[in-house]
């Protein structure tokens, strides 16, 4: 197998999202506020690439159990058995699943703490478990997959901070890490929903139990746009009590993050078609990625 059809499989565009968010933190918005940290360099990549490649052996496991419904769903976009046979996807899964659990257990015993080592065990046991059978859970599986989203980067909090806030700048940096993973998990639990609608021919050729084909597509619209009112809201609540200490940051966040999300949620309403949902999916990644961007105008001009 080339390089190329490996990281197709990985999905690497989604893991270069999470290495930008962890960078920006590590790199920027700690630096710019003075904010002391409990990890090293060392200790921060290979909590890093520990988190990127579970994350990764997730996409393996998920392309590997998903080839009947890709099949028909998007088979111009299938991977496993078109580029790569089953055989060969199941042993990179198990190589990188293997690598990232190893290093998650390597990094808990450098800081001392053992037990967090089913933190990365559980991850990578829980991605396996929603690939097999959470995955046709009607909105089970959508929140499990964000919530790992949103808790990879709650994590970093976590390690960084452990807790020990001790003056206003780790309390800042607490309360925006804790917001980003908020905000990351109600878009990823969104996109994920509307991915559902997507592959809604797929899954119930497969009678999978999926939220558009029990409630039927409009009632999941509906859903989908519920779970995107969280992050307006909190976006709202930010704007309202920071726009006079941070205004920089508020106006970017204004423009280009409350703005498009109203305008995803008007969009909602009149897609019909499967090529509607995926250019709103489309929407929502780009809104995520500028929401992430926001630690850039926040640590410059604050």
């Amino acid at each position: 197998m080339n390089n190329a059809v490996y990281f197709k499989l990985i999905r690497w565009k989604n893991l270069l999202l999470i290495i930008y968010v962890y960078v920006l933190i590590k790199f920027l918005f700690f630096p710019s506020f003075s904010i002391e940290t409990a990890l090293s360099l060392f200790q921060f990549f290979i909590l890093l690439l520990s988190i990127v490649l579970i994350t990764a052996a997730g996409y393996i496991i998920n392309d590997i159990k998903d080839v009947i419904s890709d099949k028909i769903n998007k088979p111009k976009k299938l991977i496993v058995s078109k580029d790569i046979t089953k055989e060969k996807a199941l042993y990179w899964y198990k190589i990188t699943n293997t690598i990232g659990i190893a290093l998650g257990i390597a990094f808990s015993l450098n800081i001392g703490n053992p037990t967090y080592s089913f933190i990365f065990i559980g991850a990578a046991l829980l991605l396996y478990y929603y690939s097999k059978k959470l995955k046709s859970k009607p909105l089970i599986g959508n929140f499990i997959v964000a919530l790992l989203i949103g808790v990879s980067i709650f994590i970093l909090a976590v390690f960084e901070l452990y807790f020990l806030i001790k003056n206003e700048h780790q309390k800042l940096a607490f309360t925006v890490i804790t917001a980003l993973s908020i905000f990351a998990f109600c878009m990823n639990l969104t996109r994920e929903i509307l991915k559902d609608i997507q592959d809604v021919n797929g899954d119930y050729a497969l009678k999978i139990k999926t939220l558009p084909i029990l409630l039927g597509v409009n009632r999941t619209k509906n859903i989908a746009n519920l779970t995107l009112l969280l992050p307006i809201g909190l976006l709202l609540f930010i704007l309202l009590i920071y726009s006079n200490s941070y205004k920089f940051t508020m106006l970017y966040l204004l423009i280009a993050v409350f703005l498009p999300l109203v305008y995803i949620i008007i969009k909602l309403f009149s897609a019909k078609k499967k090529n509607d949902f995926k250019k709103i999916s489309t929407l929502l990644k780009i809104t995520m990625f500028l929401g992430v961007s926001s630690l850039i105008i926040f640590s410059k001009f604050h």
